[in-house]
């Protein structure tokens, strides 16, 4: 748990404590610390035997009041697998998510899905329905219990981070496609100064995916579990294809019988850099909008970024996209 965070979340917990009347006590912020060095779903019965271990004279009720005062305040979650028991996760600063609990041997996997919001969205605005609380929770049976396979004893992971992890790998297939979009566009274009732009934007592109790479490396460096963490923030490639057509689609004239689409450009510098600017500000805007449902988390900073890359991308001119490749190199 980063310090700032763990501080953050303390004065957070002082506050609730404060206007609410309640008194601040060691046992309090014992159970507090305890919980915050904590990852997964911890029943009271968990945290209870963590703060044993710190001191014995914290008796079991403090742990369930205090438990159910972090809830209150929003640095924690309460959930419920299945089992009978009420658990509780990390609230404050993680995604909202869901779950998928195998019932046998009781793996528990996260996921995050801003597809299924819309549609939770789009059918509370049917029946004029104002939501406080949702979440989703998936009962069934894991690939290894229905083959009798023993799994891998696996940690619970920093949710923040596991989103951190897959927000870059989200940023990183956009860019990898909109490279793959220009070194077409520079390939197929007539146009010696349009097929310079797209060159020059395709090792922009390019330069970028090679930053990323490292940003994902510095994301999952010394956490194997998060490395290997199932995926928690699902997207749909078909979006990315959506926001950046297909060079095909976008230019190809139809084919002659029995063959195939034939890609013909011809766009002078301008209209290649127009076009970009296009893509660019497109991706951003998708980025932007896809960031605004998540709380602030180092997942949802880093798809600002990424889209304010695309938007200084988009700012970019003909004769700037000619200079910015230089400037780099």
């Amino acid at each position: 748990m980063p310090v700032r965070k763990a501080k953050e979340e303390v004065e957070m917990f002082r506050v609730w404590l404060r206007q609410n009347g309640l008194k601040r006590t060691y046992q309090k912020e014992l159970i507090l610390e305890t919980f915050l060095g904590a990852e997964g779903h911890l029943s009271v019965d968990d945290i209870y035997t963590l703060v044993k271990k710190k001191d014995r004279r914290v008796g079991s009720v403090t742990v369930f009041r205090t438990l159910k005062s972090l809830a209150a305040c929003g640095i924690a979650r309460e959930v419920t697998l299945g089992d009978g028991l009420t658990r509780f996760e990390h609230g404050h600063r993680h995604p909202p998510h869901h779950h998928i609990v195998c019932t046998r041997c009781g793996r528990v996997i996260e996921f995050a899905s801003p597809e299924l919001e819309r549609m939770q969205d789009e059918i509370m605005r049917k029946y004029d329905f104002q939501p406080d609380r949702h979440w989703i929770k998936t009962c069934g049976v894991c690939s290894n219990c229905r083959e009798n396979r023993k799994g891998g004893e696996e940690r619970p992971c920093d949710t923040e981070r596991v989103f951190a992890r897959d927000a870059v790998k989200m940023a990183l297939a956009t860019e990898v496609r909109l490279m793959e979009f220009f070194q077409q566009a520079a390939a197929a274009n007539q146009d010696a100064a349009g097929r310079e732009v797209f060159e020059r934007i395709a090792r922009l592109k390019e330069a970028n995916i090679a930053t990323l790479g490292e940003e994902l490396d510095d994301v999952v460096r010394g956490e194997e579990d998060v490395a290997k963490a199932p995926v928690f923030l699902h997207f749909s490639l078909d979006e990315v294809e959506q926001n950046i057509p297909s060079l095909t689609r976008l230019t190809a004239r139809p084919p002659a019988q029995g063959g195939r689409p034939v890609v013909e450009m011809a766009l002078d510098a301008e209209a290649a850099a127009k076009l970009a600017r296009f893509l660019t500000v497109t991706a951003a805007t998708f980025f932007k909008d896809y960031a605004a449902k998540f709380p602030d988390t180092r997942g949802r900073r880093i798809l600002l970024g990424f889209a304010g890359q695309q938007e200084s991308h988009g700012d970019l001119d003909s004769n700037s996209y000619l200079s910015a490749w230089d400037s780099k190199s």
